[in-house]
């Protein structure tokens, strides 16, 4: 459904902007006379991963699976540098729901659980808070003991979020006044989650200039945002808007600090990011990745003119000290030991910037008792399959014992079309899947949340939207199949919703596709795809950044102004939901693929 996207603040907080490029000014300065140091602590974007989590890092050399975050981890983290400043904020810039099997069960009340024990000073607002609507919503907030910013998300009066958030909070710090702005990003939640029609969307750059020239009217000189905007639209707000001193973003999930290249990472930029406001001063710009593997610090110092002069940063990738696994030629896996396991372990002792962390004893309290729930739950039935549908390695490229191929992968792409189209705006054309993200076959009876996860296993693996053109699509198919057929990997070839194509195993990159097809949501009949016509094309985050053979999706999602949207809604998600709706499912009547073996 379309909300409307209001560019002006409602009329309870607006004011001329007039000030807001005007950093220092002289009413600032009769309220800030002194220096002062401040310890910015902050995370974003955990989406529900509150367990620890394996990840393959480069250390000393050598590629190691270790123990990875997990929100005990990181609140142990954020108590360990609370303790270096009698000054701190700790800030968590959004998106704590929805992204593990404790937010499909749980909806946010664990989540909640574990942020307040987590020393947070205030939570701003993500677009993922938004997904199930404002009760959802509400719920969360009801159990949240943390206060709540968001300047640009206006409840209308009535609504059951009238009051749940404030646009901005003042604290005195060390006699100082602080004032911390909170921001959601307005597009991606109003296209691709579901606020109710009674909130109000306000456009985050004219948001900022109003909340700076409000705040510089009171005398306060030191500002920080604490925005879901996303790193590229602060960036935009560090550039147009003075009065700013550090923005704490999310939504964008990035890594930044170019060291973290040494661990086999890919860092998007330093840490933080520092831009020149128009006035000539200082605005840093930082964000501490995603799903608690990261806790982001900057220690700043003020003058007396409420500027930041100096800025120590130390952010960190906390992990565990319990495990150090590695691959030999075969792929066999094994713990390191003796020589090589000290030695990795005085390597990360040598470094600031990945640090081994206990987990806080509160926290691992809370977090054991919902994954005993967690573990219960996930046997619990979401529904009933009512035939066979095939899936896994053995059926992913058609063939003749089975014509169809992954009619899973079909399925699947189905959850996802639907989703889309129930959510947001809903102007999602078609989805197109690689049949490698489905691990198995479905057979007739129950199925569990644990059978959804085992069909759907990597749920990093996001939803993703993006916009082309008739001919780049049946480049996308073209391709997956080259990388399916000449030796890349089986998994990449294509199933798709709302798209299918006749296609010949004979043949190369680009002579293979021989026919493509559309189905036209007006007439609900399939037309042929129009080469040159702009279609929205749904798909997951992994083939979207070119992998598994899908170059033309990686060419246009590393285009600027090109990049789409990840919606960060695992593709099992979708599945669970649908299946929970519909109670009972079958398999797809057609895999739309035509294929000649």
């Amino acid at each position: 459904m379309k909300k409307l996207i209001l560019l002006g603040l409602a009329a309870a907080i607006s004011i001329s902007a007039m000030g807001a490029t005007r950093k220092k000014t002289a009413s600032k300065n009769k309220l800030s006379a002194k220096t002062l140091e401040l310890n910015l602590i902050h995370i974003n974007d955990h989406h529900s991963h509150l367990e620890e989590e394996k990840m393959d890092l480069v250390l000393n050399g050598k590629k190691v699976t270790v123990n990875v975050g997990g929100m005990p981890r990181m609140i142990q983290r954020i108590a360990d540098l609370k303790k270096s400043s009698k000054n701190n904020l700790v800030l968590h810039a959004g998106d704590a729901l929805s992204g593990t099997l404790y937010y499909t069960l749980f909806k946010g009340k664990a989540d909640a659980a574990l942020m307040n024990v987590g020393h947070f000073d205030l939570f701003t607002l993500g677009n993922h808070e938004f997904d199930d609507g404002n009760t959802v919503l509400k719920n969360f907030l009801d159990e949240l003991k943390i206060p709540v910013v968001s300047a640009n998300v206006i409840p209308d009066k009535g609504s059951i979020l009238e009051g749940k958030w404030t646009p901005y909070v003042i604290k005195k710090i060390d006699g100082q006044d602080v004032a911390i702005v909170g921001l959601d990003v307005v597009g991606k939640t109003i296209e691709s989650s579901s606020p109710g029609k009674d909130i109000k969307f306000h456009d985050e750059v004219e948001t900022a200039k109003k909340m700076v020239a409000e705040l510089q009217a009171k005398g306060i000189n030191k500002i920080i945002f604490l925005s879901h905007a996303g790193y590229e639209k602060n960036l935009e707000i560090a550039e147009k808007v003075s009065g700013i001193d550090v923005i704490i973003t999310g939504d964008t999930h990035y890594l930044l600090g170019e060291n973290y290249k040494e661990y086999g990472l890919k860092p998007v930029a330093e840490y933080p990011k520092k831009i020149m406001s128009p006035a000539g001063e200082p605005v840093y710009v930082a964000e501490a990745w995603c799903y608690s593997h990261m806790v982001g610090n900057m220690k700043v110092k003020f003058d007396d003119k409420g500027v930041i002069t100096e800025l120590k940063a130390e952010p960190t990738i906390v992990i565990g000290d319990s495990s150090f696994e590695v691959k030999n030629d075969k792929g066999e896996k094994s713990e390191l030991q003796g020589k090589e396991r000290e030695d990795i372990i005085k390597y990360i002792n040598s470094r600031k910037d990945i640090k081994f962390v206990k987990e806080d004893p509160t926290a691992q309290k809370v977090l054991a008792r919902y994954k005993a729930e967690k573990n219960e739950l996930g046997k619990k039935e979401i529904g009933n399959i009512t035939q066979e549908i095939p899936g896994g390695s053995a059926n992913r490229i058609p063939n003749d014992k089975n014509p169809e191929g992954s009619l899973a992968t079909t399925l699947v792409s189905e959850t996802v079309l639907h989703m889309l189209k129930n959510m947001g705006t809903g102007n999602v054309d078609m989805v197109i899947m690689n049949s490698g993200g489905i691990r198995i076959s479905l057979v007739p009876g129950k199925i569990s949340y644990d059978d959804a996860y085992t069909l759907l296993p990597f749920t990093s693996n996001t939803i993703y939207i993006l916009k082309m053109n008739g001919a780049e699509i049946k480049q996308v198919i073209e391709d997956a199949l080259n990388f399916a057929l000449d030796g890349g990997s089986s998994g990449a070839f294509p199933y798709g919703a709302g798209i299918r194509f006749e296609a010949t195993k004979a043949g190369t990159l680009g002579t293979r596709v021989k026919k493509v097809e559309v189905l036209d949501a007006k007439t609900n009949k399939w037309v042929p795809i129009d080469a040159g016509k702009t279609y929205t094309v749904g798909t997951n985050s992994y083939i979207a950044a070119g992998k598994d053979g899908y170059a033309t999706f990686g060419k246009i999602t590393s285009t600027p102004g090109r990049e789409g949207v990840n919606t960060h809604l695992g593709v099992e998600t979708s599945f669970i939901n649908y299946v929970k709706e519909k109670k009972s499912v079958g398999r797809p009547e057609s895999s739309n693929v035509k294929f000649k073996y």
